[in-house]
């Protein structure tokens, strides 16, 4: 048995009755055998999705490395990182966006507080990045192998946030950062599906209302 993290995991089955550690690895061998066993995943494992905005109100996307496992080369949210089993949901959001960006991060638990909170750290936000809940859901997602295409079901919690300072890759997560505006993001999606992670799509298209309204607000708070 592999040694790696242990995640958050949940019987797909019992509709998430209880949670349980398991180890990554362990965790991605055995759906990608189910899948390509039985066409279906059989458990969920948690994690963060984060999107953060710039001065220009325009998403960070990031161009996944090459050695990923998982969609390689494809373009994809800002940051996202699994759940380790003992640590809680906002200190892996905090943990992720240094670790992939350097970036020291806030969270707020929902809207009212985060704009409470942006007002008071408007002037800051070049030193640190102020980011809200917006929604948990369980999702199917596909997955861009190598060899194949699969589909890994995921517990996401989604954030969003605004952060004016320069990143920078240090974990080697990424390629590079990219920075679009949100109508020519969708565009592109439109033009080049092929360029994008499922999860990126899935994120636009499910949360477009919640995008522009965030962008409105970001952009009545700080100017």
């Amino acid at each position: 048995m592999s040694t790696e993290e242990q995640v958050i995991v949940w019987d797909l089955e019992n509709k998430h009755k209880w949670s349980f550690s398991y180890d990554r690895s362990d965790f991605y061998e055995e759906q990608t055998r189910a899948f390509l066993d039985n066409a279906t995943p059989t458990k969920v494992v948690s994690i963060v999705d984060v999107i953060l905005f710039n001065e220009s109100w325009e998403l960070l996307i990031q161009k996944r490395a090459m050695h990923k496992n998982h969609n390689p080369w494809l373009l994809d949210k800002t940051v996202w990182g699994h759940i380790k089993y003992w640590d809680p949901i906002d200190y892996t959001v905090m943990v992720e966006t240094v670790e992939e960006l350097q970036a020291p991060s806030l969270v707020v638990k929902d809207e009212e507080n985060f704009e409470q909170r942006l007002w008071l750290l408007k002037n800051y936000v070049k030193t640190i990045a102020v980011l809200s809940h917006i929604d948990t859901d369980t999702v199917l997602m596909e997955k861009e192998m190598k060899e194949w295409t699969i589909v890994i079901a995921n517990k996401i919690y989604v954030y969003f946030g605004v952060y004016w300072w320069r990143v920078k890759n240090v974990d080697k997560e990424a390629m590079w950062i990219l920075y679009y505006d949100f109508n020519d993001l969708l565009r592109e999606i439109q033009d080049h599906s092929a360029l994008f992670t499922y999860d990126l799509k899935y994120m636009l298209k499910t949360y477009e209302k919640d995008i522009r309204s965030f962008i409105s607000l970001i952009k009545k708070i700080v100017v």
